[in-house]
């Protein structure tokens, strides 16, 4: 080829760059037309980086970050319903999250099994439902998960009366007790031992009469505790004491809408000596044995199933926002962000009193643990990585991956500064509705990464996690796509701590066959195959994650 042609073609690149700015989703089909051409045009770099930062500017001022669009983000082109269950007026399934209701016995189409309701309050509950048909509030209820679930769950309730026919959708709520929140709401609300103690068995799930029955009083006796609470705190029902509770703690989370923003608030922000600040999650048993978590693209915001293996395993993980996500800082991305951030690690632990954590890494945030078991081995007991990225060394790597995923890794590395505007643009599509666009492309013919990035409760905590993380600006998913992207199998040269990898049977981003090899030619252990999982590991199989995480200690 010629230099003339070349220039032709990398012109055409710049062109079709800045047209598919008025359609970001056009973008995709950009990026695949480079890399069919990877062995004309090579490197794409020099001169016309100009180009690609002035689209980036460009896509900046057209498409600016805004909290609403996050709250649009979609990975499904047609999802009518964004619940964990909806139901019509006859009390028949309409749709389903099967994540929550595994047994199967919830269809679409057919009546709602016995089991849903709680018997105690079946017939009071289904009249609350057929009260907000008619344009009621019905607020907030108890559900069964399964005929075995004997506490339930809490369930918000949203009611559409828009259509022909009137739809109840149910929601899953983040309420689950706390002694250290506790402790602050019985102190605020000057709660009595009882009073305290029984809010605690409303919480976990149980019943006034359950409650009456533990502390051998009568149903009459713990009725009578519970008004007079409810008197004290001037609320008016069971119902209203549980919202009063989750609100106190910022922990309920009801259902997402199109229109309105996301507003995730991070409460824990550090700031170290040299006033750079590290914004981090908590979640599990706030008294369990640390672990240090390195998020994926995504970002620390887990879902319940996640949160409560974590409790039940006794983990406490402490998640800090990497640089350039929310209030986290750092200085520039790049492919030193990892060391950089593992330096600033040892001053954030001591401040949380984090003393020797298991540290746990996951797809993108595979560099990062690395780095820190290089700078800081003597400060964490293990290192585990649960459905990594693993490097890709040499050009014959590529052909381990799918279709797809190739493309990507080889444009960050062909021609960085398109890729810059690719993840802009894919930013952008929140925005204009066609996100799901991105995610077809990037998962295609990958079921079980699909079925995971479509469960209701894992888009509603990819918003919250867009609408925190990049509410500062795109350089966290730019700084995570430098890196996931790089060469970085030197980090896994003389590490002095233990070291476990974790990988799905059906992982599309690092299949088991390609993760074999990287360990045999980084000198490590063989990874521990996990079955029935993809990429998202720990949201596939989170209670055989926990228990891996666990054995470390």
């Amino acid at each position: 080829m010629t230099e003339a042609t070349r220039d032709r073609m990398l012109q055409d690149v710049v062109a079709k760059a800045y047209a598919a700015i008025a359609s970001p989703e056009e973008f995709v089909e950009l990026l695949h037309e480079v890399v069919a051409a990877e062995g004309e045009l090579k490197q794409i770099s020099g001169p016309i980086d100009m180009h690609f930062e002035n689209a980036e500017s460009i896509l900046d001022k057209m498409y600016p970050l805004r909290s609403s669009d996050f709250a649009g983000l979609t990975t499904v082109q047609s999802q009518p319903l964004d619940c964990d269950l909806a139901i019509d007026r006859d009390f028949r399934v309409v749709a389903v999250n099967p994540k929550l209701f595994p047994t199967g016995e919830l269809a679409v189409g057919q009546p709602i099994p016995d089991w849903l309701f709680n018997h105690l309050t079946d017939k009071e509950d289904k009249e609350r439902l057929r009260c907000s048909n008619a344009g009621g509030d019905a607020g907030f209820i108890q559900l069964h998960t399964s005929a075995e679930d004997e506490k339930g769950r809490w369930f918000s309730i949203e009611t559409d009366t828009s259509g022909e026919v009137p739809i109840n959708s149910f929601t899953v709520v983040r309420l689950r007790w706390s002694e250290r929140s506790a402790e602050a709401f019985q102190r605020a609300l000057k709660l009595t031992g009882t009073e305290i103690a029984l809010t605690r068995h409303l919480v976990e799930g149980g019943s006034v009469r359950e409650f009456a029955e533990a502390r051998g009083r009568s149903i009459g006796t713990a009725r009578n505790q519970l008004k007079a609470l409810q008197r004290k705190l001037s609320i008016g029902s069971k119902e209203d004491l549980l919202l009063l509770y989750a609100g106190f703690v910022h922990s309920l989370e009801l259902p997402d809408h199109s229109a309105a923003p996301v507003d995730h608030v991070c409460e824990n922000i550090f700031t170290a000596a040299d006033g750079s600040k590290i914004a981090w999650e908590e979640f599990g048993d706030p008294e369990g044995r640390p672990v240090l978590f390195f998020h994926a693209l995504e970002g620390p915001l887990v879902t319940n199933r996640v949160a409560d293996a974590a409790v039940n395993a006794g983990l406490r993980f402490i998640a800090p926002w990497r640089p350039f996500y929310g209030a986290t800082t750092g200085t520039k991305p790049s492919t030193d962000s990892p060391r950089q951030f593992a330096s600033r690690m040892p001053e954030f632990l001591e401040h949380i009193g984090a003393v020797r954590p298991v540290c746990v890494g996951t797809q993108a945030g595979t560099p990062f643990l690395l780095a820190m078991a290089q700078l800081g081995p003597e400060r964490i007991q293990a290192a585990l990585l649960v459905g990594p990225f693993m490097p890709i060394a040499k050009h014959s790597d590529y052909g381990f991956l799918p279709a797809r995923q190739r493309v990507h890794f080889r444009i960050s590395r062909m021609a960085p500064g398109l890729a810059r505007v690719y993840m802009r643009a894919m930013l952008a599509s929140m925005g204009t509705g066609d996100f799901h666009r991105f995610v077809d492309d990037y998962y295609e013919a990958c079921p079980r990464e699909l079925e995971t990035v479509r469960d209701p409760e894992v888009v509603r905590r990819f918003r919250l996690a867009a609408g925190y993380g990049l509410k500062f600006g795109p350089d966290g998913a730019i700084d995570t796509m430098l890196n996931w992207s790089s060469d970085y199998s030197s980090s896994f040269a003389g590490l002095r701590v233990p070291f476990t990898i974790l990988v799905g049977d059906n992982d599309s981003n690092a299949p088991p066959d390609f993760v074999a090899m990287s360990c045999a030619r980084l000198g490590l252990e063989n990874a521990k195959i996990i079955d029935d999982a993809g990429s998202f590991l720990m949201q596939d199989q989170p209670a055989i994650v926990m228990e891996q995480i666990r054995q470390q200690f």
